[in-house]
């Protein structure tokens, strides 16, 4: 079985960044590429997370699963008292 196909990006980082890259790479005793491809992919992932929860919001909108502001008003002030 062969390897996924792989190519090279290049980026200008702040130093500070590429030394926290470094140290952590040390640390993990892992490369510098995984932990660049690590945090990238957990970025894209997040993204994605937070795109299927806006998503799924407008659903609950176009439903009419929603709820006023007012009784979120009232709600919040019930906890207050509580």
């Amino acid at each position: 079985m062969g390897s996924p196909a792989k190519q090279t990006i290049s980026a200008q980082i702040p130093v500070e960044l590429a030394l926290a890259v470094e140290n952590l790479a040390i640390e993990l005793d892992r490369s510098k590429s995984w932990i660049i491809k690590e945090a990238l992919l957990s970025m894209l992932a997040e993204r994605e997370r937070r795109h299927q929860s806006v998503l799924a919001g407008l659903a609950d909108v176009d439903a009419g699963r929603v709820v006023s502001h007012s009784d979120m008003v009232d709600f919040a002030n019930r906890l207050k008292k509580a």
